[in-house]
């Protein structure tokens, strides 16, 4: 294991990395330019309500920015440094990263974290994570222009359809999340909830709830509200397993 992570830690992949990561740095100055100069050529946002918006995002950066901390921070222990930059800086998507390493590691007969997991299981990981990660760079490319177009017209044909499509698919991408988060499958038996990880999602969208409810009298936070319920969850969620343990 630690002649892999010598390897996976080598300046090789961190040269890689470093490319990688300043490609999306770019990315991410050019599409605000092109967003501000969008914004002032057409009066979007005024200067006051630019700055809520900076400030705003900026808040609600923070939660989720420590939850995918604390798992790349496992997954560093793992397949190395300059791997986790390179997939969790392009994708975001700890978890899916985490389990496509696992699934790699697994495909080659090794384990995560132990001295079976040898440097072609650690290739095999890397494989999985970034052929698994491709779906969403590829719909982004090809299938962006034609949502586009399909939403307009939706929205022409039938303007509730549309809001009710919005406030629909949200709603069942985080209920599927959280009951594949919730409850521990195995080929549709042997059922168990994850006490830890329940606990965890009641505490954040009670909190979500509260502060919601606080916004209407401190407006600030609402700003908040979203980077705090984050926070509080994984608190608890952490503090439940460690009582269980």
């Amino acid at each position: 294991m630690q002649d892999v992570l010598l390897i996976a830690n080598g300046w090789i992949l961190w040269g890689f990395a470093i490319c990688l990561i300043s490609v999306v740095i770019v990315q991410a100055f050019l599409y605000l330019r092109l967003t501000l100069a969008f914004s002032d050529q057409f009066q979007i946002l005024s200067a006051p309500e630019r700055t809520k918006v900076y400030k705003t995002a900026t808040i609600n950066s923070v939660g989720p920015a420590v939850a995918i901390f604390f798992i790349a921070v496992s997954l560093i222990t793992m397949v190395g440094g300059p791997v986790t930059l390179m997939r969790v800086g392009v994708i975001g998507s700890a978890v899916f990263e985490f389990v496509a390493a696992d699934a790699g590691a697994k495909a080659a007969g090794a384990q995560l974290g132990t001295d079976s997991y040898t440097l072609q299981a650690f290739t095999t990981s890397v494989w999985v994570m970034t052929l698994g990660g491709m779906g969403w760079l590829l719909s982004a490319f090809f299938l962006t222009k034609n949502l586009d177009t399909a939403q307009h017209r939706l929205n022409a044909a039938n303007p509730a359809l549309i809001r009710a499509m919005a406030t629909a698919t949200p709603i069942a991408i985080f209920s599927t999340l959280i009951v594949n988060t919730v409850i521990d499958k195995h080929w549709l038996s042997d059922i168990s909830v994850e006490v830890d990880d329940l606990a965890a999602i009641v505490a954040g969208g009670a909190a979500m709830a509260l502060l919601t409810r606080l916004g209407r009298r401190w407006p600030w936070l609402r700003e908040w509200s979203v980077g705090l319920s984050l926070v509080v969850g994984i608190t608890v969620g952490y503090l439940t397993g460690q009582s269980l343990a």
